[in-house]
């Protein structure tokens, strides 16, 4: 029974719970940097105003002199409405001249320049007195001749709030930034754990035995389909192997016992009274024969399984197909003729392919043999090798009666033997193996009508 895990256990919502934060962070960023921009906007352009009021009256003390300056700070103070707008000037030893702020204020230095202080409501007239104070007040000090020195003001009320509405609009796009982040997180977390849990689910089915259970596919065209396409595919083949397997521990039971029963009577005849020594070494003779015939099938099987394992891949070594066909022919050729028939070798100048040179030949001996087996007397085989354009085709063709199209592909799986050829000796390895041993070399194994008879082409990619 396959797991089941809740969404927060997930590595998608894990890593969903980590871009959001990272992104909440990044969106945060951003966010607080707009709103510093802001900020200093606002105090740049309050420094220019309290800049560009400075020089006005320093025109005025140098057009005028103190009692100019003094009456254009008096004329200010009398006619600010606001409340927003401070001015002070001071003589030597902190003589108030002018303004509307009463005294210096406290923790502000007079050697000139801009900085921010607290309003504190004792500092500032009655009548300019508001119901809340409390608001910082950018000021600009610049230091005049004879101790005296300029103060002007402007309080930050209006600004604070904008800054501060600002500040409220940030927070809360973060918020909801993460808010929303975070539910999308949730939504694919579930998503993709309900993919993950089918592709469970289907696993537990595969693993209780149901080889033919499939990972369904949403049809969407996503990662997720291609790996449900991929392991469907992988299963399809495991599912193939597995009734392979089945089907071939049937047939090598099927196709042992009449070998084993037929060696276990004779020797139990043979056991049953005295013989003569000629006897039993006849019976010998044909319990080795018997013992023979099993051995081959088992050393057939042994080598398709290892061709389909691709456990002979690392032997492989350039082999040259014109030499090894010259061999073959020469080597069947005796058989052909005790057989009555005529083997006709066409090679080509050159064919050198990659591969495992004894797996090749017994593949095409078994091509031979079979053509030679079932061809009748004064038939016909041909053994012909062509090379093309990265290609080498080797063909076995004989006159013989041939295969039906529809078996073509029957003919191929291991101990299938046709009712024309049950009589004859053969376990219906020798196809198998020739398509097993194509697949090793990465060979296209191909049967058609040579008309009459049967042809059976390997086409080879060159080395």
């Amino acid at each position: 029974m396959p797991r089941r895990y809740g969404l927060f256990q997930t590595t998608a919502f894990r890593l969903s719970l980590f871009y959001v934060l990272l992104y909440s962070l990044l969106t945060a960023i951003t966010l607080g940097v707009i709103y510093w921009s802001t900020t200093r906007y606002i105090t740049a352009q309050v420094d220019a105003a309290l800049a560009i009021e400075r020089d006005a009256l320093i025109h005025d003390y140098r057009k005028g002199g103190l009692s100019a300056l003094q009456a254009a700070v008096n004329r200010r103070t009398r006619d600010e409405v606001t409340g927003g707008h401070f001015w002070l000037l001071l003589g030597e030893g902190s003589q108030h001249l002018a303004g509307n702020f009463l005294f210096w204020p406290d923790g502000l230095g007079r050697s000139g320049g801009f900085g921010y202080i607290n309003l504190d409501s004792m500092s500032i007239p009655k009548p300019q007195r508001a119901d809340d104070d409390d608001v910082d007040v950018r000021t600009l000090a610049t230091p005049l001749k004879q101790g005296v020195t300029l103060l002007i003001g402007q309080a930050l009320s209006s600004e604070e709030q904008l800054a501060d509405h600002t500040f409220a609009l940030v927070a809360w796009g973060v918020g909801v930034i993460a808010l929303l982040s975070l539910l999308g997180g949730v939504l694919m977390g579930r998503n993709v754990l309900r993919r993950l849990e089918s592709v469970s689910e289907a696993a537990g089915e595969i693993m209780a035995g149901r080889l033919s259970q499939r990972i369904p596919v949403a049809g969407r065209g996503d990662e997720f389909d291609e790996l449900a396409e991929r392991l469907n595919a992988m299963l399809r083949r495991i599912d193939q192997l597995v009734c392979g397997m089945r089907e071939v521990t049937d047939n090598v039971a099927h196709d042992l016992r009449s070998p084993l029963t037929r060696l276990r009577n004779r020797l139990e005849v043979a056991l049953l009274e005295a013989r003569e020594p000629a006897e039993y070494r006849e019976v010998i003779e044909g319990a080795v024969a018997d013992l023979e015939g099993i051995i081959q099938t088992f050393n057939a099987l042994l080598s398709i399984a290892q061709a389909e394992a691709g456990m002979r891949r690392k032997d492989f070594s350039p082999v040259e197909l014109v030499a090894l066909t010259a061999d073959l022919g020469e080597l069947y050729g005796a058989l052909a003729e005790e057989a009555g028939l005529v083997l006709d070798i066409d090679g080509c100048g050159e064919a050198w392919v990659s591969g495992h040179r004894d797996l090749i030949a017994q593949a095409v001996g078994n091509l031979l043999d079979n053509a030679i087996k079932y061809t009748p007397a004064g038939g016909r085989v041909r053994l012909e090798l062509a090379c093309t354009g990265g290609h080498v085709r080797l063909s076995v063709s004989d006159s013989g009666p041939g295969i039906p199209d529809a078996e073509y592909e029957r003919v191929m799986q291991r101990f299938v033997r046709l009712d024309a050829a049950r009589s004859s000796p053969g376990n219906g390895l020798g196809l198998a193996l020739v398509k097993a041993v194509a697949q090793l070399h990465g060979a296209t194994v191909s049967l058609g009508d040579a008309g009459p008879g049967l042809a059976v082409t390997l086409d080879f990619p060159t080395l």
